[in-house]
């Protein structure tokens, strides 16, 4: 197996601001343009402390409301950034929207599931559940929702397994 480089820039955290910030705009428009008008808040964070491993370049707060990115994914092929943004934005819907998406299959859209339609007994319980996911099930839900809202599944792609459209392989577990 190859090893998995380490991606490095000589960009100021500025200039990759400057180049991932309009993807940024397009895929969150694609979010808020499915109806999820709360994603409108999320806002990008350049941070050179999410490449902290060879593979890792963004990360989600866990209310939703920012996205860190290294500027390092400037770097990044245009699919693997769109796919990148698109999965953290996945993650946001997620915290956004608590319990609101739910998996229907390893290589499915997200289903949307309207609280107003469940017994507020059904949804406190499905709720809860939704709070006591695995890490696992937490970015596979956040691939789904990025599937839901951009109409194609994205992969993972190269040795360090990076997400990418245009790839097939499913995210593996225990992937991180």
């Amino acid at each position: 197996m190859t090893a998995c480089p380490d991606l490095t820039t000589d960009l100021t955290n500025e200039e990759a601001h400057a180049i991932i910030e309009p993807y940024f705009h397009v895929v969150r428009d694609d979010y808020v343009g499915a109806g999820l008008e709360l994603c409108r808040r999320t806002r990008l964070v350049v941070d050179p402390k999410m490449h902290d491993t060879h593979r890792h370049f963004a990360a989600c707060q866990d209310d939703g409301l920012v996205i860190y990115i290294a500027p390092e994914a400037a770097e990044l092929p245009d699919m693997s950034l769109v796919a990148i943004v698109a999965h953290e934005l996945g993650h946001a819907t997620d915290f956004l929207y608590p319990g609101q998406f739910a998996m229907r299959g390893d290589d499915e859209p997200a289903e949307y599931r309207d609280p107003q339609s469940m017994k507020a007994k059904h949804w406190h319980r499905w709720l809860k559940d939704w709070g006591k996911r695995d890490a696992d099930l937490v970015e596979l839900s956040a691939d789904a929702i990025a599937h839901r809202v951009m109409g194609v599944r994205f992969g993972y792609r190269g040795p360090c397994l990076i997400q990418t459209y245009g790839a097939t392989r499913l995210r593996p577990v225990g992937l991180r």
